[in-house]
């Protein structure tokens, strides 16, 4: 996670709980993502089961509630056009799904 610029200051990352576990996982995130950047897909970290998903990113899109959905599209496209990807937090236990964007970074693979 060095370097990454989130879109988030510093001050929010502290009070943001989701943020600090994405971190945890940031490895398998870029490794996901990796996997289909060609895609330009989107990224899924589901909570408390700690699983991530890559998805089609107008597929995922669609499936959001209509009220959030235009305001994703346009976040996504400004996110590919300046290099960044989206990472959603679906944490089921507490009814919260939060979207983050992230510079892109090639992962950090291991050796067999």
């Amino acid at each position: 996670m060095n370097n990454r610029r989130s879109t988030k200051s510093k001050s929010s990352k502290e009070k943001d709980p989701y943020l600090l576990k994405i971190h945890r996982i940031w490895p398998s995130i870029l490794v996901a993502y990796d996997d289909f950047k060609d895609k330009k897909p989107i990224v899924e970290y589901r909570l408390p089961r700690k699983i991530v998903c890559v998805y089609p990113a107008l597929d995922y899109i669609n499936d959001l509630t209509e009220r959030t959905r235009e305001q994703t599209r346009l976040i996504y496209k400004k996110a590919v056009a300046n290099g960044q990807f989206m990472v959603f937090v679906h944490d089921a236990d507490n009814r919260v799904l939060r979207s983050y964007v992230f510079y892109v970074e090639e992962p950090v693979r291991s050796n067999p």
